[in-house]
C-alpha cells in the first residue's frame, strides 16, 4: 500500500499569514551565506536543500489521505479541504475521462472532514464512480444537505458522477477481496469511526478524532486487535497531553503521548502525528514531534516505533 496525505489539520482550514512566511523567507535569507542570489540554478538548488519547515510548510488544509493498493485500488479516508487538492491530481488520471473508481469513508461527519467535498472536481464528471461506505447509514443524507440552498449553488444530485452508498459490516472485504476493512468506534463527541486497512499483506489504521481517556487492561480489550501490528497507525495528536486530560477533556481529541503509548502496547511500526491543531506553528510541530520520540524513548517497547509527522504532500510506502 502507498499512503499519500493531501490534507492534515484539525478543526480548519489555517493557511500560513504573512508574518509566518515572512519569518521562513528571513531564516532562509539568514543561511543563504555563499550562495550567488542573482544565479537562479544556485538558487534553486538551495531552496531545494532547505528543511521544509524552511522551504514549505507542513499544511493548513483539513483532513484527506488517500491510499493505494498494488492493484491501484484507490480508497480516500475523510473529505476536508484537502480533497480538492487530490481532486486535482486525479483529473490527470483515468478520472479526468470519467473512468474513474474510488471507495470513500468518512471518519465522521463534522464540518472539517467533509467540506472539501463539494469541491473535489473527479465527483462532478460523468462515468466516474464512487462507493461510499458508512457504519451508521448516514453519509447519503449529511452529503445532500450539505450542498442545499443557501449553503452551496451546486445540489449533490447536480454532480455528475455515480454514486453508490453501502453499509460496512464489522469487517468488510472490498475490491475482489484484494482489500479488508474493519471499522472501531472511537471516542469523539457525535460518534467517529476509526478504520483498519489490510491489503498487500499490510495493514494501516486510520484513527483521527478519538479521545483515549486511559490506556489500561479494559482499552486493550476493546481495541487492541484494532491497533495491533499495524504497520502505519495514523493519529489524533491535536492537544498537549495536559490539554487532552484537563481543560479540553471530552473535547474528542488526543495528545502524542498517548499515541506512542498505544503504538507500543500494540507493537505499531510507524505512527503519524495527524489532525494538527490550526493555531499550532510547524516550529511547534517539531517541537511535537521531538516530544513525541523523547517520550517513546522512556515507553517500554516505544523506541522500535518510528514516529512520522504527517504534512500535506507526505508519502508513506507500506
Amino acid at each position: 500500500m502507498l499512503v499519500r496525505f493531501w490534507g492534515v489539520r484539525g478543526s480548519l482550514p489555517s493557511p500560513l499569514s504573512t508574518p509566518q512566511v515572512e519569518a521562513k523567507i528571513v531564516d532562509a535569507l539568514l543561511g543563504a551565506g555563499g550562495v550567488d542570489l542573482t544565479d537562479r540554478a544556485a538558487v534553486e538548488a538551495y531552496v531545494r536543500s532547505l528543511p521544509l519547515r524552511v522551504r514549505g510548510t507542513y499544511g493548513g488544509n483539513t483532513p484527506c489521505v488517500e491510499v493505494r493498493t498494488a492493484a491501484n485500488d484507490l480508497l480516500i479516508f475523510d473529505a476536508g479541504s484537502g480533497i480538492r487538492s487530490l481532486g486535482s491530481a486525479l483529473m490527470q488520471t483515468e478520472f479526468g475521462r470519467g473512468q474513474g473508481l474510488a471507495h470513500l469513508f468518512f471518519s465522521h461527519y463534522h464540518w472539517d472532514h467533509l467540506q472539501g467535498f463539494p469541491f473535489f472536481a473527479p465527483a462532478f464528471i460523468p462515468g466516474n464512480r464512487f462507493i461510499v461506505w458508512s457504519v451508521d447509514g448516514r453519509a447519503e443524507d449529511i452529503l445532500t444537505r450539505q450542498q442545499e440552498e443557501p449553503t452551496f449553488p451546486v445540489p449533490f444530485a447536480g454532480m455528475g458522477a455515480t454514486f453508490e452508498f453501502h453499509s460496512l459490516a464489522p469487517q468488510t472485504a472490498m475490491c475482489d477481496g484484494r482489500v479488508r476493512v474493519t471499522y472501531a468506534l472511537l471516542d469523539h463527541p457525535g460518534t467517529a469511526y476509526g478504520y483498519r486497512v489490510e491489503a498487500d499483506g499490510t495493514t494501516f489504521v486510520y484513527a483521527t478524532d478519538a479521545e483515549y481517556k486511559k490506556i489500561d487492561e479494559e482499552f486493550l480489550a476493546a481495541y487492541g486487535d484494532f491497533f495491533r501490528d499495524a504497520d502505519l497507525l495514523l493519529f489524533d495528536a491535536q492537544y498537549s497531553f495536559a490539554e487532552s486530560q484537563l481543560d479540553k477533556r471530552d473535547w474528542g481529541h488526543s495528545s502524542a503521548a498517548i499515541g506512542v503509548e498505544i503504538a507500543a502496547h500494540a507493537g505499531v511500526k510507524r505512527l503519524v502525528l495527524f489532525h494538527h491543531d490550526p493555531r499550532t506553528t510547524d516550529d511547534e510541530l517539531l517541537g511535537i514531534l521531538d516530544s513525541a520520540q523523547q517520550y517513546a524513548a522512556l515507553v517500554p517497547g516505544g523506541a522500535a516505533c518510528d514516529i512520522l509527522l504527517a504534512y500535506e504532500g507526505l508519502e508513506v510506502a507500506l
